[in-house]
C-alpha cells in the first residue's frame, strides 16, 4: 500500500513537470522572430517625410522579444538606390524598406529599371496616405476651381502648372487631372526636382498652379501662401477637409500616395504577419494618428495584399500616360 502511494505521488510529480515544461515552451519561450533588431531602409535623407514617418512609428512599435526597428537612410536617385538595395537584400526578415508604393511603380514604368519592383518586392502593409493636390497661390486671386477653369479657358497658354518630377506617377497624376478638367492643352507643365522647389515656384508665382503633395504644401496652406483647389483621391484629405476630391466631382483620377513597408521577395509569411500586426497596433494609437496628421499625412493601415490589388489597378490606369510621356522624350 505504501509502495503504491509513493508510485502514485511520483507519477503525479512527473506529470506536473511535463505540464510545466509544456507551459514554458508555449507561453514562456521566446519567439523565434525577431531575435535581433530589424533594419528598415529609408531611401531618402534624414528629416524627409518617409524618414519622419518611419521614426515616429518606431517610437510606438512593440515587437516580440523587445526587439526594435533601426532606420537606415540610403539616399539617392529619388529613392531608387535604397529601393534597389532592399530588393537585393536577404529575405531573412531583418531588412525591410519604408517607401512610397507609387514611387516604386515609377521606377519601373518610367524606365529606371526593367525589374517590376512594385510586384517583385513583398508589400507588407500600408501605413499612411498622402495625396497629390492641385493648388494655386495668393497672387493669382483664385480661390475656387471654377475660377481657375474660367480664367484658363479665357487665356490659353498663359498659365503654368508646376509638378514634382517628370517621368513619374506625380506627372501622370498631373496630366490625368488636367485632361479631366479639360485644360491640358491650355497650360504649360513645368517639372521641378522636388516638392519643396515646386512649392517655392508656386509661392513666387513662377507658376500659377501646382500639383504637389499634401505634406509638401501643408505649411504654405496654413500660412495662406497656397490655396488648395482639388485633392486627387477617392476621398477628402483629413488635412484639407474643405477641399473637394476628384471622385466627388466626378473625375476618374483617384490615385492616392500611400506610404508602406516592403520586404524582399521570399520573406516568410510568418515574419510578414508579425511585422504587419505590430504596425497595425501602432496605427490604432490615437496619439500616433494625430502626430502623423500634423505632418500632413493621414494614418491608413491596409494589409499588403489589399493594397497591392489597389496599386495594380492604378498601374493599369496610368500605363498609357507613361507610354505617352516616353514618346515625347
Amino acid at each position: 500500500m505504501k509502495l503504491r502511494s509513493i508510485t502514485t505521488i511520483g507519477a503525479c510529480l512527473v506529470a506536473a513537470a511535463v505540464c510545466l515544461s509544456g507551459c514554458q515552451s508555449s507561453g514562456g519561450k521566446k519567439a523565434d522572430y525577431p531575435t535581433k533588431p530589424i533594419n528598415v531602409i529609408v531611401p531618402f535623407s534624414p528629416g524627409g517625410g518617409s524618414d519622419v514617418l518611419t521614426r515616429s512609428m518606431m517610437e510606438y512599435l512593440e515587437l516580440p522579444n523587445d526587439q526594435t526597428f533601426v532606420a537606415v537612410n540610403v539616399d539617392g536617385a529619388a529613392g531608387y538606390i535604397g529601393c534597389q538595395q532592399a530588393f537585393n537584400s536577404a529575405n531573412d526578415g531583418y531588412t525591410l524598406l519604408a517607401h512610397n508604393p507609387m514611387d516604386v511603380v515609377s521606377y519601373t514604368l518610367g524606365g529606371t529599371t526593367d525589374v517590376s519592383l512594385y510586384t517583385e518586392l513583398e508589400l507588407i502593409c500600408g501605413i499612411a496616405d498622402d495625396f497629390n493636390v492641385l493648388v494655386t497661390n495668393k497672387q493669382s486671386g483664385w480661390t475656387t476651381l471654377d475660377e481657375v477653369l474660367e480664367y484658363v479657358k479665357a487665356h490659353p497658354g498663359e498659365v503654368k502648372v508646376g509638378n514634382t518630377g517628370s517621368m513619374n506617377c506625380n506627372m501622370a497624376d498631373c496630366i490625368r487631372v488636367l485632361d479631366a478638367l479639360g485644360i491640358r492643352e491650355d497650360v504649360t507643365i513645368v517639372p521641378y526636382n522636388g516638392g519643396s522647389d515646386n512649392k517655392v515656384a508656386n509661392m513666387g508665382n513662377h507658376v500659377q498652379l501646382s500639383v504637389n503633395t499634401g505634406a509638401d504644401i501643408q505649411s504654405a496652406v496654413e500660412s495662406g501662401d497656397e490655396i488648395p483647389l482639388l485633392v486627387i483621391s477617392d476621398r477628402r484629405s483629413q488635412s484639407l477637409p474643405d477641399t473637394p476630391c476628384t471622385k466627388e466631382l466626378g473625375y476618374d483620377v483617384v490615385t492616392t500616395k500611400p506610404r508602406g513597408l516592403y520586404a524582399p521577395k521570399g520573406t516568410s509569411q510568418e515574419q510578414i504577419d508579425i511585422i504587419s500586426e505590430a504596425v497595425k497596433n501602432v496605427c490604432e494609437n490615437e496619439e500616433f494618428q494625430q502626430r502623423i496628421l500634423d505632418l500632413g499625412l493621414e494614418v491608413n493601415y491596409v494589409p499588403g495584399d489589399e493594397l497591392q490589388t489597389k496599386i495594380d489597378g492604378w498601374v493599369e490606369d496610368i500605363k498609357p500616360v507613361f507610354e505617352e510621356m516616353k514618346k515625347q522624350q
